[in-house]
């Protein structure tokens, strides 16, 4: 990569047309990521041309223009930008040679004018999933990763099924496309109707960094509305919870998978937080008690909660285990979720609970069997579960009847109370 000095002697002979690149700090994502834009100046003019590549502040060199330090992701996306570059120029050249009036406009009509032609759909997901695999400054959960993953694999069997064709360009992307595959998901991969939509609302999220990219003109999901059906999200009732908390299990393998599944009952933490926890996650608290303290895996998002008596006996049982083995960095030896879903429909069995036994049951019971049916208000389980809209905690939380019931009696006595006052005075 040549020096700064040479690249700003370069700028200077071609002195009609420079190019440097910044951060677009407004536009910075949740994660912390800030999209890096190209900006070429003709002539007292600008414009601003999205590189698609995303880094964190602190990683930025701005009198540079460039990606500090000399880590191999530092590297590549410095190649990147560089590349960029000598594209620009090298259509600002053209057009010299070509003796064409020169303006932004154009210039920006032949930077994305070839990538519309040429660019696929295949091309636009393998692209993206690129970027995912490197972070590109931002963290990204490794399901994540797999998911679209899957996406790219699903579009190819459908563009092979549909199209008899191996890829599709992106210009040929159109609504009917769209309503073509959430058919085919359905009928052909017999996937149920919201991890459909899913599929789909992930296929758009690539639609639309082909957009900005300047691929692609038309917006095929214009007219198309993802809607996800409303799912009862279930949960174990708190006689269920008894059984289970009751049963004596011999078989070791299936005891330990009974506690971490109780402990993730009393604490609400997900399957990845769970297997992620560590000693030092565990902390003194506000109370003086013990609490968790730690990111969710899924959104990186901080979760802070208390630790229920059930959840403390179970954890000191298993931080004893953890120091006398000193092996793993981890508190819990879980294995896979999959194996642990298998192995609690045998728990459910032995318990003789009818409810399918998930982990993720274990995060609902803890959000209505647990807080909200106990009268924990809702914005403090929203904020031990990690999520980062309440709108997230009332689908998974479900007030039972139980607890409407206890509202409503002491709502009566109340009423009553005040009746009785008033008749009285």
């Amino acid at each position: 990569m040549p020096s700064w000095k040479e690249r700003k002697n370069f700028y200077m002979e071609s002195n009609r047309i420079f190019v440097s690149f910044f951060l677009y700090k407004s536009r910075q994502t949740q994660k912390g990521g800030i999209p890096i834009f190209a900006r070429i100046t003709h002539e007292g003019k600008r414009l601003n041309h999205n590189t698609g590549l995303f880094i964190e502040e602190k990683s930025w060199d701005a009198k540079k223009y460039q990606v500090k330090g000399n880590k191999p992701e530092a590297q590549e996306m410095n190649k990147l930008l560089a590349s960029l570059r000598t594209k620009i120029l090298s259509i600002y050249n053209s057009l010299l040679e070509q003796e064409t009036p020169i303006s932004l406009d154009l210039i920006k009509h032949r930077l994305a004018g070839a990538d519309i032609e040429r660019k696929t759909l295949l091309e636009a997901l393998t692209y993206h999933n690129d970027l995912l695999a490197k972070g590109t400054g931002i963290k990204n959960a490794k399901a994540t990763n797999t998911k679209y993953k899957t996406l790219e694999r699903k579009v190819r069997s459908y563009i092979i099924h549909q199209y008899k064709r191996k890829d599709i360009f992106l210009k040929e992307l159109n609504h009917q496309f769209v309503v073509n595959f959430e058919i085919y998901l359905k009928t052909v991969e017999l996937i149920s109707h919201n991890p459909t939509i899913k599929y789909i609302q992930f296929l758009k999220k690539i639609t639309n960094m082909a957009i900005a990219h300047g691929w692609l003109d038309n917006n095929p999901f214009r007219n198309f509305k993802c809607s996800l059906k409303l799912v009862e999200r279930g949960f174990l009732t708190l006689d269920e919870l008894q059984k289970l908390e009751n049963k004596i299990i011999p078989n070791l393998r299936l005891a330990r998978i009974k506690d971490i599944f109780l402990f993730s009952c009393y604490t609400g933490l997900a399957y990845a937080d769970v297997k992620q926890l560590k000693p030092s996650h565990i902390i003194i608290g506000v109370d003086g008690g013990k609490w968790v303290n730690t990111f969710r895996q899924k959104t990186n998002v901080r979760t802070s909660l208390p630790l229920l008596p059930q959840a403390l006996a179970i954890l000191e049982k298993y931080l004893e285990l953890h120091s006398l083995e000193g092996k793993r960095d981890f508190i819990f030896p879980i294995p896979s979720n999959q194996k642990v879903n298998a192995y609690l429909k045998e728990i459910g069995d032995l318990c003789e609970i009818s409810r399918k036994l998930t982990f993720h049951l274990a995060r609902h019971t803890f959000s209505t069997t647990i807080t909200l049916s106990n009268g924990v208000p809702i914005e403090s389980v929203s904020k031990m579960l990690g999520h980062t809209n309440l709108k997230t905690t009332q689908i998974y939380a479900k007030v039972v009847d139980s607890k409407i019931s206890q509202d409503m009696q002491a709502l009566r006595v109340k009423l009553s109370d005040n009746l009785n006052t008033s008749t009285n005075g």
